[in-house]
């Protein structure tokens, strides 16, 4: 009876390795595939047509234009956006942005407003559809005063997707046989085995839609960020003609050129005028101390020259 368990279990798990194998050939497969069509390698002015087991050729300008409609339908591209602006009213351009964005087919993701030097502040996220982002950040920076940054990111994840639903398929399929063995279990042990090898595909393939899921969505609907920051606060601070953040710019330069002038000098100091130092220095100071010790001795025998008189 063990004996026959342990057949079973070893079987069940060599089916679910076999189907992670086969999900990584199928990408390999699907990736070499996709080059393929990407790059074809025909005739000046020739492409070919495959419909069932009929093969033909066609214009390749026909073909290149068929070929990059499906790429372009079949893309999973994810934008992201991320926006300062300056305007009159944030509060006003708060909710004009909400009412831009449901009415485009998106949502308020999250929406924020704060006192800054005795002015309010805010920021905004939205989730619009893909088709409407540029439109989107278009009408934004168009009813906005000045735009100081502007940053837009696109992220493909094609490929991710398409590996994600091999693996799904092989996991499905290999979820299929292993139920299959339930119908054979001749003991609880068996059977228990089984559920738990049959468990933990069902959970992987719960991981691996919800991720496809995500992805989708994600490319469906794009994320834009919008710093909001009212005109009052982009304005330089002035009083009676007099301009601190100017005074405190100078002053800051003026430390700076000081700073990099000591810098310049040691740099100086250490790499020209302490090799020559070294250079010249010790010569002169050895010939220095050997005339100075001469002339002491040459002092002593005087000396003692005039007490012996």
């Amino acid at each position: 009876m063990y004996k026959k368990t342990l057949i079973l279990v070893l079987v069940v798990t060599a089916l679910s390795l076999a189907a992670c194998a086969e999900a990584g050939d199928f990408g390999a497969e699907e990736s070499i595939l996709q080059r393929s069509v990407g790059e074809p390698e025909l005739a000046p002015g020739l492409a070919l047509e495959v419909a069932g087991d009929a093969v033909s050729f066609i214009d390749s300008d026909e073909a290149a234009q068929a070929l990059d409609f499906t790429q372009v339908q079949d893309r999973l591209i994810i934008r992201t956006g991320n926006l300062s602006i300056i305007v009159e009213d944030t509060e006003e351009t708060l909710v004009m942005i909400g009412r831009l964005a449901e009415a485009r087919g998106g949502w308020i993701v999250s929406s924020n407003v704060f006192e800054s030097g005795g002015a309010k502040r805010g920021d905004i996220t939205i989730r619009i559809p893909a088709e409407e982002f540029d439109a989107t950040l278009a009408a934004i920076k168009e009813s906005a005063k000045e735009v100081p940054s502007e940053f837009t990111e696109s992220q493909d994840v094609t490929e991710e997707y398409i590996d994600l639903d091999a693996r799904l398929t092989n996991l499905a399929s290999t979820a299929d046989r292993v139920r299959n063995f339930l119908d054979d279990a001749r003991n609880v042990e068996e059977a228990l085995a089984v559920n738990r090898e049959l468990s933990r595909l069902e959970s992987d393939i719960e991981v691996i839609k919800g991720r496809m899921q995500y992805l989708s969505q994600s490319a469906a609907f794009s994320t834009l960020s919008i710093d909001i920051t009212p005109d009052e606060l982009s304005q330089p601070l002035e009083v009676g003609g007099w301009r601190p953040e100017g005074i405190a710019r100078s002053a800051i330069e003026a430390l700076l050129n000081t700073l990099q002038s000591l810098g310049s000098i040691f740099i100086w100091v250490v790499i020209f005028c302490l090799p020559l130092g070294i250079i010249f220095g010790i010569p002169a100071f050895l010939i220095l101390r050997y005339g100075y010790r001469r002339w002491q001795r040459r002092r002593a025998v005087y000396e003692e020259d005039l007490e012996e008189e």
